[in-house]
């Protein structure tokens, strides 16, 4: 029955334009959500339990926070649509608190790391290529631009006469 509920959901979600990446990941989560549900041997959605998807969460196969996070937006967006289909009485899953995911701070060069970087690229600029890497090794660290600004750079975003470079975020 459950099998039967899933592939419905994941039907309703690609009506409903989910991105290819989402569906994916909708289906991970909800075949891991089926094997904790038979190895908790419930055989019923009906039957599922606030505290079932509280456990499946948290402790299913120690899963990462972003797993977690996952998991929470999956039972959140699956139980949506067996509330509305009249599967289940209530959404048991929008109780369920997503986890705060702390914020990495950035690493840097330090100086000396990126005169060495320079110094490496430096010694194989002898072609268009070496040059080329050469460059943007050196955009990326005197400007610190990320990496798409640097992908969006153009040909006639540089003004050789002026000495300037034009950059779009």
């Amino acid at each position: 029955m459950l099998h039967r509920f899933i592939q419905e959901f994941l039907a309703y979600c690609r009506l409903a334009d989910f991105s290819h990446r989402s569906l994916q990941a909708l289906a991970i989560r909800l075949n891991e959500f089926t094997a904790f549900l038979q190895s908790q041997r419930i055989r019923s959605i009906k039957k599922v339990t606030y505290l079932d998807l509280v456990a499946f969460v948290a402790d299913f196969n120690s899963p990462s926070i972003h797993v977690r996070k996952s998991r929470i937006w999956t039972l959140r967006q699956f139980y949506h649509f067996l509330t509305l289909n009249h599967k289940v009485a209530e959404n048991i899953a929008t109780r369920l608190p997503y986890p705060k995911i702390e914020k990495t701070v950035p690493q840097f060069l330090t100086q000396q790391e990126y005169n060495r970087l320079i110094r490496h690229f430096s010694t194989r600029a002898q072609d268009f290529w070496g040059l080329r890497n050469l460059v943007i090794v050196m955009l990326l660290g005197t400007l610190g631009l990320r990496t798409t600004t640097l992908r969006m750079i153009d040909v006639n975003d540089v003004d050789i006469r002026c000495g300037l470079l034009g950059v779009r975020e």
